[in-house]
């Protein structure tokens, strides 16, 4: 399995997760939250992998985003979706913002992730 892929199919790992907490009795908004930003990451990370583009280690979507986009300048329409989900790689770790987050901040945070994904796997394939 190349490198690019280890990337997506982590990427994929955290999704279930997601849908699985949003079909829960009790919905942990911070989870979900948390392993939409992981997605996010783990899609925008294995597309410049793929591309051959060295990136360090980060958390910081909108690096990441930037770096996409000197490949695809279209990678800018995902703007909004990464500001949304880039709060979430810090937020939920941390006790005192955890009531801060809803379910639906979940719920758009998981709707941006597979939109992500949907338009990097889109890019990818071209």
């Amino acid at each position: 399995m190349k490198e690019f892929e280890k990337w997506f199919k982590k990427a994929e790992s955290d999704l279930p997760t997601i849908q699985n907490n949003l079909n829960s009795e009790n919905i942990p908004a911070d989870v979900c939250c948390f392993h939409a930003q992981q997605a996010a990451e783990k899609y925008l990370k294995g597309y410049l992998d793929s591309k051959n583009i060295s990136f360090p280690k980060t958390h910081d979507l909108d690096y990441l985003l930037n770096l996409c986009k000197q490949i695809n300048n279209l990678f800018e329409g995902m703007r909004s979706l990464i500001k949304n989900l880039t709060e979430y790689s810090i937020t939920p770790r941390y006790p005192d913002m955890l009531d801060d987050l809803t379910i639906d901040d979940a719920k758009l945070a998981y709707q941006n992730a597979i939109k992500i994904k949907d338009f990097i796997l889109k890019h990818f394939f071209e």
